[in-house]
């Protein structure tokens, strides 16, 4: 039981993203998540990367 145990948690551990990314909504280029900003401007709200909300404002 405990053999199953540890091969349950070794395959949990290796299914485990690496990086959370999103797609930005402008230049549709795959970002990790520590650089999308959300532009509130607009309705519904636009998730963009830092580069493509300096360009927005």
């Amino acid at each position: 039981m405990a053999e199953e145990k540890s091969r349950g948690e070794a395959k949990l551990k290796k299914s485990a993203p690496k990086d959370v990314t999103f797609k930005c909504q402008m230049c549709e280029k795959q970002k990790p998540i520590s650089e999308m900003k959300a532009v509130k401007r607009f309705r519904p709200v636009i998730i963009v990367c830092q580069d493509c909300e300096k360009v927005m404002q």
